[in-house]
Protein backbone atom coordinates (compact mmCIF):
# COMPACT_ATOMS: atom_id res chain seq x y z
CA UNK A 1 0.00 0.00 0.00
CA UNK A 2 2.61 2.73 0.97
CA UNK A 3 4.35 1.62 -2.43
CA UNK A 4 1.18 1.82 -4.65
CA UNK A 5 0.15 5.59 -2.84
CA UNK A 6 3.94 6.90 -3.42
CA UNK A 7 3.11 6.02 -7.22
CA UNK A 8 0.05 7.79 -7.66
CA UNK A 9 1.81 11.06 -6.48
CA UNK A 10 4.54 10.12 -8.54
CA UNK A 11 2.38 9.60 -11.88
CA UNK A 12 0.72 13.36 -10.82
CA UNK A 13 3.76 15.69 -10.85
CA UNK A 14 4.58 18.41 -12.77
CA UNK A 15 6.14 21.62 -12.25
CA UNK A 16 3.68 23.70 -10.18
CA UNK A 17 3.19 20.61 -7.96
CA UNK A 18 7.29 20.62 -7.63
CA UNK A 19 6.98 23.96 -6.57
CA UNK A 20 4.00 23.83 -4.31
CA UNK A 21 4.59 20.74 -1.95
CA UNK A 22 9.20 21.98 -2.23
CA UNK A 23 7.48 25.34 -0.56
CA UNK A 24 5.46 22.98 2.25
CA UNK A 25 7.88 20.73 3.11
CA UNK A 26 10.29 24.18 3.66
CA UNK A 27 8.45 25.44 5.33
CA UNK A 28 7.98 21.93 7.25
CA UNK A 29 11.81 21.78 7.92
CA UNK A 30 12.68 20.89 11.45
CA UNK A 31 14.67 24.41 11.81
CA UNK A 32 12.20 26.52 10.47
CA UNK A 33 9.59 25.30 13.45
CA UNK A 34 12.56 25.58 15.38
CA UNK A 35 13.15 29.33 14.30
CA UNK A 36 9.15 30.27 14.78
CA UNK A 37 8.88 28.94 18.24
CA UNK A 38 11.97 30.65 19.17
CA UNK A 39 10.35 34.21 17.45
CA UNK A 40 7.57 33.05 19.73
CA UNK A 41 9.01 32.64 22.79
CA UNK A 42 10.90 35.76 22.44
CA UNK A 43 8.75 38.04 20.94
CA UNK A 44 5.36 36.95 21.56
CA UNK A 45 4.33 34.76 24.46
CA UNK A 46 6.65 32.82 26.66
CA UNK A 47 4.34 30.25 27.44
CA UNK A 48 3.17 29.26 24.27
CA UNK A 49 6.84 29.23 22.45
CA UNK A 50 7.73 27.29 26.17
CA UNK A 51 5.59 24.31 25.39
CA UNK A 52 5.63 24.39 21.83
CA UNK A 53 9.53 24.09 22.55
CA UNK A 54 9.50 20.71 24.91
CA UNK A 55 6.57 19.56 22.42
CA UNK A 56 8.68 19.64 19.66
CA UNK A 57 12.20 18.70 20.75
CA UNK A 58 10.64 15.69 23.29
CA UNK A 59 8.58 14.35 20.09
CA UNK A 60 12.18 14.99 17.81
CA UNK A 61 14.43 13.37 20.58
CA UNK A 62 12.10 10.13 19.73
CA UNK A 63 11.84 10.04 15.92
CA UNK A 64 15.55 11.00 15.47
CA UNK A 65 16.44 7.62 18.41
CA UNK A 66 13.87 5.80 16.33
CA UNK A 67 15.61 7.00 12.96
CA UNK A 68 18.52 6.22 14.13
CA UNK A 69 17.66 3.16 15.32
CA UNK A 70 15.73 1.37 12.31
CA UNK A 71 18.04 3.17 9.33
CA UNK A 72 14.84 2.77 7.12
CA UNK A 73 15.75 3.33 3.31
CA UNK A 74 13.44 6.32 1.89
CA UNK A 75 11.35 5.35 -1.19
CA UNK A 76 14.16 6.53 -3.82
CA UNK A 77 16.70 4.91 -2.25
CA UNK A 78 14.65 1.70 -1.67
CA UNK A 79 13.84 1.96 -5.95
CA UNK A 80 9.76 2.33 -4.67
CA UNK A 81 9.68 5.85 -6.82
CA UNK A 82 12.23 8.74 -8.33
CA UNK A 83 13.11 11.97 -5.93
CA UNK A 84 12.24 15.57 -6.66
CA UNK A 85 15.49 16.95 -7.19
CA UNK A 86 15.37 20.02 -5.06
CA UNK A 87 18.30 21.64 -2.85
CA UNK A 88 15.58 20.12 0.31
CA UNK A 89 15.78 16.70 -1.20
CA UNK A 90 19.67 16.26 -2.39
CA UNK A 91 21.21 16.52 0.79
CA UNK A 92 19.28 13.53 2.83
CA UNK A 93 20.50 10.70 4.72
CA UNK A 94 19.49 7.98 2.24
CA UNK A 95 18.48 5.25 5.50
CA UNK A 96 16.59 7.77 7.79
CA UNK A 97 13.54 7.20 6.88
CA UNK A 98 11.46 6.34 9.10
CA UNK A 99 9.27 7.86 10.78
CA UNK A 100 9.36 11.55 8.89
CA UNK A 101 10.79 14.04 11.23
CA UNK A 102 8.92 16.97 9.17
CA UNK A 103 5.71 15.27 10.25
CA UNK A 104 7.00 14.86 13.85
CA UNK A 105 7.99 18.54 14.23
CA UNK A 106 4.82 20.16 12.28
CA UNK A 107 2.44 18.29 13.91
CA UNK A 108 3.80 18.36 17.25
CA UNK A 109 3.90 22.39 17.02
CA UNK A 110 0.31 23.01 15.62
CA UNK A 111 -1.25 20.30 17.64
CA UNK A 112 0.63 22.21 20.81
CA UNK A 113 -1.20 25.57 19.26
CA UNK A 114 -4.44 23.84 18.63
CA UNK A 115 -4.77 22.56 22.42
CA UNK A 116 -4.11 25.64 23.63
CA UNK A 117 -6.28 27.74 21.59
CA UNK A 118 -8.76 25.28 21.05
CA UNK A 119 -10.47 27.21 18.59
CA UNK A 120 -12.05 26.54 14.84
CA UNK A 121 -9.59 29.48 12.97
CA UNK A 122 -6.83 27.86 14.92
CA UNK A 123 -7.49 24.26 14.35
CA UNK A 124 -8.20 24.11 11.05
CA UNK A 125 -6.13 26.39 9.18
CA UNK A 126 -2.93 23.96 11.58
CA UNK A 127 -4.82 20.69 10.51
CA UNK A 128 -4.44 21.76 7.05
CA UNK A 129 -0.92 23.08 6.84
CA UNK A 130 -0.48 19.63 8.68
CA UNK A 131 -1.40 17.91 5.82
CA UNK A 132 -0.29 19.63 3.27
CA UNK A 133 3.45 19.04 5.03
CA UNK A 134 2.87 15.33 5.05
CA UNK A 135 1.81 15.08 1.77
CA UNK A 136 4.60 16.83 0.57
CA UNK A 137 7.13 14.67 1.60
CA UNK A 138 5.32 11.42 0.07
CA UNK A 139 5.31 13.78 -3.30
CA UNK A 140 9.07 14.67 -3.17
CA UNK A 141 8.99 10.63 -2.83
CA UNK A 142 11.50 10.99 0.80
CA UNK A 143 9.58 9.40 3.26
CA UNK A 144 6.52 6.67 2.57
CA UNK A 145 3.02 7.22 3.82
CA UNK A 146 3.65 4.85 7.70
CA UNK A 147 6.78 7.45 7.96
CA UNK A 148 4.41 10.24 7.83
CA UNK A 149 1.53 8.53 10.53
CA UNK A 150 4.12 7.64 12.62
CA UNK A 151 6.09 11.26 12.71
CA UNK A 152 2.21 12.57 12.98
CA UNK A 153 1.10 10.21 15.93
CA UNK A 154 4.54 10.96 17.80
CA UNK A 155 4.40 15.29 17.41
CA UNK A 156 0.54 14.83 18.36
CA UNK A 157 0.65 12.44 20.87
CA UNK A 158 3.66 14.45 22.49
CA UNK A 159 1.42 17.79 22.60
CA UNK A 160 -1.27 16.04 24.57
CA UNK A 161 1.52 14.75 27.32
CA UNK A 162 2.76 18.02 27.28
CA UNK A 163 -0.96 19.47 28.02
CA UNK A 164 -1.13 17.18 31.06
CA UNK A 165 2.64 18.07 32.30
CA UNK A 166 1.35 21.65 32.27
CA UNK A 167 -2.06 21.26 33.78
CA UNK A 168 -0.98 18.51 36.59
CA UNK A 169 2.50 18.90 36.67
CA UNK A 170 3.87 22.32 36.02
CA UNK A 171 5.93 23.04 39.14
CA UNK A 172 8.11 20.17 38.14
CA UNK A 173 7.95 20.25 34.16
CA UNK A 174 11.41 21.54 33.73
CA UNK A 175 12.62 18.65 35.43
CA UNK A 176 10.83 16.41 33.72
CA UNK A 177 11.79 17.80 30.86
CA UNK A 178 15.36 17.64 31.85
CA UNK A 179 15.08 13.91 32.51
CA UNK A 180 13.52 13.70 29.20
CA UNK A 181 16.13 15.20 27.01
CA UNK A 182 19.07 13.57 29.48
CA UNK A 183 17.27 10.22 27.75
CA UNK A 184 18.29 11.58 24.73
CA UNK A 185 22.25 10.90 25.17
CA UNK A 186 21.88 7.44 25.88
CA UNK A 187 21.34 6.66 21.48
CA UNK A 188 25.20 8.33 21.72
CA UNK A 189 26.68 5.85 23.53
CA UNK A 190 25.54 2.98 21.15
CA UNK A 191 27.15 2.56 18.16
CA UNK A 192 23.94 2.24 16.32
CA UNK A 193 22.15 4.94 16.82
CA UNK A 194 25.94 7.33 16.53
CA UNK A 195 23.81 9.43 13.48
CA UNK A 196 24.90 13.28 12.94
CA UNK A 197 21.18 14.09 13.50
CA UNK A 198 21.04 12.41 16.52
CA UNK A 199 23.96 14.21 18.37
CA UNK A 200 22.28 17.64 16.94
CA UNK A 201 18.75 16.92 18.54
CA UNK A 202 20.00 15.55 22.17
CA UNK A 203 22.33 18.57 22.31
CA UNK A 204 19.67 21.20 21.28
CA UNK A 205 17.26 18.91 24.28
CA UNK A 206 19.60 19.01 26.51
CA UNK A 207 20.91 22.54 26.14
CA UNK A 208 17.25 23.65 26.04
CA UNK A 209 16.12 21.74 29.24
CA UNK A 210 19.06 23.47 31.17
CA UNK A 211 18.17 27.01 29.63
CA UNK A 212 14.71 26.88 30.42
CA UNK A 213 15.70 26.09 34.01
CA UNK A 214 18.36 28.71 34.55
CA UNK A 215 16.09 30.96 33.20
CA UNK A 216 13.02 30.14 35.45
CA UNK A 217 14.92 30.65 38.79
CA UNK A 218 17.42 33.56 38.11
CA UNK A 219 15.79 35.86 35.10
CA UNK A 220 11.93 35.15 34.42
CA UNK A 221 11.63 37.83 31.50
CA UNK A 222 8.32 38.65 30.65
CA UNK A 223 6.75 39.60 27.36
CA UNK A 224 6.10 43.04 25.38
CA UNK A 225 3.08 44.16 23.47
CA UNK A 226 5.65 46.32 21.61
CA UNK A 227 6.95 46.35 18.16
CA UNK A 228 9.90 48.01 18.37
CA UNK A 229 11.12 45.74 21.42
CA UNK A 230 10.03 42.45 19.64
CA UNK A 231 12.14 43.37 16.42
CA UNK A 232 15.29 44.01 19.22
CA UNK A 233 14.80 40.57 20.59
CA UNK A 234 14.21 39.15 17.62
CA UNK A 235 17.39 40.95 16.45
CA UNK A 236 19.11 39.91 19.76
CA UNK A 237 18.27 36.39 19.01
CA UNK A 238 19.90 36.10 15.95
CA UNK A 239 23.00 37.47 16.76
CA UNK A 240 23.67 36.17 19.85
CA UNK A 241 22.93 32.93 18.53
CA UNK A 242 24.95 33.49 14.95
CA UNK A 243 28.38 34.24 17.17
CA UNK A 244 28.95 30.90 19.04
CA UNK A 245 27.49 28.71 16.01
CA UNK A 246 29.70 30.48 13.74
CA UNK A 247 32.54 30.48 16.20
CA UNK A 248 32.00 26.70 16.96
CA UNK A 249 31.92 25.66 13.35
CA UNK A 250 35.69 26.13 13.14
CA UNK A 251 36.15 23.38 15.11
CA UNK A 252 36.89 19.39 13.07
CA UNK A 253 33.81 17.82 11.50
CA UNK A 254 33.71 15.49 14.05
CA UNK A 255 30.18 14.31 15.91
CA UNK A 256 31.27 15.71 19.44
CA UNK A 257 32.28 18.60 18.08
CA UNK A 258 28.84 18.98 16.41
CA UNK A 259 27.24 17.98 19.76
CA UNK A 260 29.28 20.72 21.13
CA UNK A 261 28.14 23.40 18.26
CA UNK A 262 24.30 22.87 18.92
CA UNK A 263 24.97 22.60 22.84
CA UNK A 264 26.70 26.15 23.41
CA UNK A 265 24.48 27.71 20.64
CA UNK A 266 21.00 26.86 22.12
CA UNK A 267 22.42 27.39 25.64
CA UNK A 268 23.72 30.38 25.06
CA UNK A 269 21.00 31.76 23.27
CA UNK A 270 18.12 30.45 25.75
CA UNK A 271 19.96 32.35 28.68
CA UNK A 272 21.84 35.11 27.05
CA UNK A 273 18.64 36.75 25.45
CA UNK A 274 16.43 36.62 28.24
CA UNK A 275 18.96 38.50 30.09
CA UNK A 276 19.75 41.14 28.17
CA UNK A 277 16.14 41.66 27.85
CA UNK A 278 15.79 42.32 31.77
CA UNK A 279 18.86 43.78 31.80
CA UNK A 280 18.02 46.55 29.66
CA UNK A 281 14.05 46.26 29.41
CA UNK A 282 13.55 45.85 26.01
Amino acid sequence: MDAIILQVFENIRCGFLDLFFSIFTLLGEEFVIAGIIAVIYVCFSKDLGERALVTVMSASCITTGVKSAVRRLRPYAAGTVSRVDNLLTTDLDPDMSFPSGHATASGGFFAALSIKFRKAYVIAPSAVFVLLVALSRLYLGVHYPSDVLAGLAVGIGMAFVWHIVYHGFYRIRHIIYLVFAALSFIPLLIPATQTESMYEISAIALASAIGLIVEDRFIRFGNTDKWWKRGIRLGLTIAVAAIPYLLLSLLPDLLWYKFLQYFVTILVTIVGVPFLIKIFHI
